[in-house]
């Protein structure tokens, strides 16, 4: 159940786009953060060296001012894990200056000094030869980092004061400040996308139950018409289109029933004057068709009648209902028998259901020696299967019966006067239900009904 609530979730309007912010809010941030740090690193190298120059100026002072003998304390206490000082007779660079850096230097000392100062991009494991063997270096080991500033400064001396600068570059990790950061920005966001997508989409649930229920023949009041303006347009639209349907069907209803009332006048005069022929083949023929035609159409005021009732929808026990009508067939002489089962529970109209499933079944025994009846409650819809043992129906022809007035003679040896109405309007009445119905022919002999109606 938690795999299909997870599923329909991502298969969701909603779903989609808060995983899609989501992910664009962790790219935002990731990108973010690199940014950041690339301009930290750029940042903090540029005042490390400006701190680095300062240094270098009043320890080059003091060793100027110091006699000799304490030259090696003063250097020592300079040192830092990041700032590498020795003493050297000569330059031991190469000539590639930063003139930049040099004229900082130079402005500051109070004598003409020589200057070899540039920035490197070097690996800090090919400068051991410059960091000496001191206590520092074994209580801090040094951690991986790339050497921003190295030079030599001429001291008063002649002798060259040689130093490297380096400034850690170590990825800084995601530290827990930053986690909740994220984990809280990322919360509040999906917050206000479920409220904002709930308030959106909440009118679209609303059209999608009115659409089923239209389906089903239900009368509904109009949506209402409210949240952004695509949605307010497309409720608008399908409103409209409700009750152009809506008149569609009554008028069409009221067409049937006025064109089959209109017509009993002719037939009634015909029928009378009918009886003034003189008695023979010919008149009994004629009887006879105004007879079928009278059939039709009191078949067919009858169809536009019930077709234009506005049933209401209430819960019916659909086991009991088929039981019952098979019952009634039982007590008229047919062999008609219902699979025991358990009661389903089904939304319908009571009536309309009862005359679809028992024109089904009268053409079963009808046709058929006897019927089998099945229901079965499946997943999204229940099935009622209808199996009678007659002759079945030609597969071309499977679709041809449910046309008003259509018989077929040679398949079904109609003799009983039935005038062909009978699963056109079965199938009109499940159709108004939001169900299908179905024939094919039986594998071992027989056809085979199937009545699907959703939950």
């Amino acid at each position: 159940m938690k795999i299909e609530r997870c599923r329909y979730w991502l298969g969701s309007l909603t779903g989609q786009i808060i995983l899609v912010a989501l992910f664009a809010l962790l790219l935002i941030q990731l990108a973010g953060v690199q940014i950041y740090r690339l301009e930290r690193e750029a940042t903090l190298g540029l005042v490390n060296s400006r701190f680095t120059l300062q240094r270098l100026i009043a320890v080059t002072s003091l060793l100027n001012q110091s006699p000799p003998a304490l030259h090696a304390e003063i250097l020592r206490a300079s040192r830092s894990e990041t700032l590498r000082l020795q003493l050297n007779d000569e330059a031991l660079l190469p000539d590639e200056r930063s003139s930049n850096f040099e004229r900082i230097v130079r402005s500051k000392l109070s004598y003409p000094a020589r200057l070899n100062i540039y920035i490197s991009a070097e690996s800090r494991h090919g400068l051991t030869d410059w960091s000496p063997p001191d206590h520092h270096r074994h209580r801090h080991p040094p951690r991986r980092a790339d050497i921003r500033l190295r030079g030599a400064i001429e001291l008063a001396d002649g002798r060259w004061l040689s130093f490297t600068s380096l400034t850690d570059r170590e990825v800084p990790g995601w530290s827990i400040k930053a986690t909740l950061s994220f984990i809280l920005l990322a919360a509040l966001l999906a917050g206000l996308m479920i409220w904002l997508l709930q308030r959106t989409t909440r009118p679209l649930k609303e059209l999608a139950r009115q659409a089923e229920r239209l389906g089903r023949g239900d009368s509904a009041e109009p949506l209402k018409e409210s949240g952004p303006s695509e949605i307010r347009e497309t409720l608008s639209a399908f409103n409209r289109m409700q009750d152009r349907l809506d008149r569609f069907v009554s008028d069409r209803t009221r067409m049937l029933a006025a064109i089959s009332h209109d017509l009993r006048t002719p037939i009634t005069t015909l029928q009378l004057r009918c009886e003034f022929l003189p008695d023979g083949e010919d008149k009994q023929k004629i009887q006879q068709g105004l007879k079928r035609m009278e059939q039709m159409l009191s078949a067919t005021l009858q169809f536009a009648r019930e077709d234009g009732m506005a049933e209401p929808v209430r819960s019916l026990d659909l086991s009991s209902l088929v039981q019952s009508l098979c019952d009634d067939l039982q007590d008229n002489g047919h062999d008609v028998s219902l699979e025991e089962r358990d009661a389903i529970l089904y939304r319908g109209r009571p009536t309309a259901l009862r005359r679809a499933l028992q024109n089904l079944l009268e053409n079963g025994v009808k046709y058929g020696d006897k019927v089998k009846v099945r229901l079965l409650d499946e997943p999204g819809q229940i099935r009622i299967l209808i199996r009678d043992f007659g002759p079945g129906i030609p597969p071309d022809q499977l679709e041809e019966v449910f046309k008003p007035f259509t018989r077929l003679d040679s398949a079904r040896d109609l003799t009983d006067g039935s005038i062909g109405l009978g699963l056109a309007i079965a199938r009109t009445l499940i159709h108004q239900h939001g169900g299908e119905l179905t024939l094919d022919n039986h594998s071992q002999g027989g056809l085979l009904v199937q009545v699907r109606l959703p939950h």
